[in-house]
């Protein structure tokens, strides 16, 4: 059996490993619709069919449709707001840096997702994650792919080595995010405020990252793909589209 601090820790620092990106500086900086079109592909991925998706099929678990709607709700509102807090807002005044930030907010919210998930697999006292060569080359290759999302916007803001190494640490949200769901069945147990929490909690987490990957998404990432004005970046955003969902197929 998996031991969940083992898998949380490694959700936690793979996408450490993509800072490694800076070896092909200049390959990505000479690609910008291809670089750009892939991130495009698997935030709208991430973002919108797969957070969207946890959101719609929470809602009937909820028991309560007003309550499913509510706590939806404020997860999209919220989402919005750190997003144009980010990308629009007064407090970061160059562009490329607002990419970068809002980037690393969406990397940030997904792997606390992700640790929710890897958390709730683990309830009762045992694993129901399937791990095996090919599940585990597949989540590997996912949350590099995380941390690409920091590092290609970092390097087109002219970002050094150490100055980017740090933004990566948001990924490690997976790790406390992870004994979330275990800390809750434990205090809680199956009681009606325990499920609540238990069904709320993701819940509220993918909406807000739904709506920050697609404000993300049409205000930074798609503009970027396109800048050229070519067709290469819309190819490339359905390569990272199918891609990222490939490495999910091979996952869940």
């Amino acid at each position: 059996m998996p031991d969940l601090a083992l898998l949380a820790i490694a959700f936690g620092v793979i996408p450490l490993a993509a800072i490694l990106l800076y070896n092909l500086r200049s390959i990505v900086l000479n690609r910008r619709e291809a670089a750009w079109g892939l991130l495009a592909g698997v935030v709208a991925f991430l973002g919108l069919s797969h957070a969207m998706a946890a959101v719609l099929g929470n809602h009937p678990l909820f028991g309560d449709a007003w309550a499913a709607t509510a706590v939806s709700l404020l997860g999209l509102l919220t989402g919005a707001g750190i997003a144009w807090l980010l990308l629009e807002g007064p407090f970061i005044k160059e562009a490329p840096n607002r990419i970068v930030w809002a980037s690393a907010a969406f990397v940030g919210v997904h792997s606390l997702g992700d640790g929710l998930v890897l958390g709730r697999s683990f309830l009762g006292g045992f694993s129901v994650v399937p791990v095996g060569p090919v599940s585990a080359a597949a989540t590997i290759a996912h949350r590099f792919v995380e941390g690409c999302l920091i590092i290609v916007p970092a390097l087109w803001a002219s970002w050094k080595p150490k100055a980017a190494l740090p933004a990566l640490f948001v990924g490690l949200a997976a790790i406390p995010a992870a004994y979330l769901p275990g800390s809750i069945y434990g205090a809680y147990g199956p009681s009606s405020l325990g499920i609540a929490l238990q069904i709320g909690i993701p819940t509220f987490v993918a909406a807000m990252e739904s709506t920050l990957g697609l404000l993300l998404l049409v205000r930074a990432l798609l503009p970027m793909a396109a800048a050229d004005h070519g067709r290469q970046g819309l190819v490339w955003t359905a390569v990272g589209y199918v891609a990222i969902s490939l490495i999910h197929f091979l996952v869940e």
